[in-house]
């Protein structure tokens, strides 16, 4: 038998096609989607003040809900969306929950829900992340970015994924938030910046795989 000759371009022809091939058959690199819940996180939030002396005040919010995607193969391709409900927060000090919930504030008779939702996520050299998304507080969205650390989650919890921890600042006023809180019938000087913090696991609610 003789040779068979193939043209050059049919050559290439074949190559692309076998190719294309095995990088469709190639397994695509999958992320988990988590549930975010009041038992896989916690979110707060500290606010200063001044009178005559320096004033810090705690709170929490005790309802808020979202997901989480995350690949720990792939720690750029997270992506959180987190809704939490302002009617929650919690101060234990009724007054001050009054006035958070009040116009001055959240006005949660109108605006039910502050929002945060990523649309990317870059590695930084010390392994943190820097996520960039949409942060909606009283109607008003303004992009942010926030820097996320991440570690693993504690043995014997319960979990083999990670935990997503956060603290950063927020300007209250550009949101809206310009009410003033008093303190013996005296109103008080409050920090424009109010410094919010986030702990988020994985692993503790897992909904589904995504590819």
């Amino acid at each position: 038998m003789f040779p068979v000759r193939l043209p050059p371009s049919l050559l290439v022809v074949i190559l692309f096609a076998v190719t294309t091939s095995s990088m469709t058959g190639a397994p695509a690199e999958t992320a988990s989607v988590y549930s975010v819940t009041q038992a896989a996180g916690t979110i707060g939030f500290t606010i200063y003040g001044s009178m005559l002396f320096r004033i810090k005040r705690d709170g929490e919010f005790k309802n808020f809900s979202g997901k989480l995607s995350y690949n720990p193969a792939n720690p750029a391709g997270t992506h959180v969306d987190l809704t939490v409900y302002t009617g929650s927060v919690d101060m234990h000090n009724a007054a001050h929950e009054q006035l958070m919930k009040s116009g001055e504030f959240f006005d949660v008779a109108h605006f039910p829900t502050m929002r945060f939702s990523s649309s990317s996520a870059d590695i930084k050299p010390d392994g943190t992340l820097a996520m960039t998304g949409d942060m909606t507080i009283r109607g008003v969205t303004r992009q942010m970015t926030i820097p996320v650390r991440l570690r693993p989650a504690a043995k014997g919890a319960g979990s083999s994924g990670a935990v997503f921890e956060t603290t950063f600042p927020i300007d209250r006023t550009e949101f809206g938030l310009n009410g003033s809180p008093t303190l013996g019938g005296f109103k008080l000087s409050i920090s424009n910046n109010v410094q919010i913090h986030v702990t988020i696991a994985t692993g503790l609610s897992r909904l589904s795989f995504v590819r």
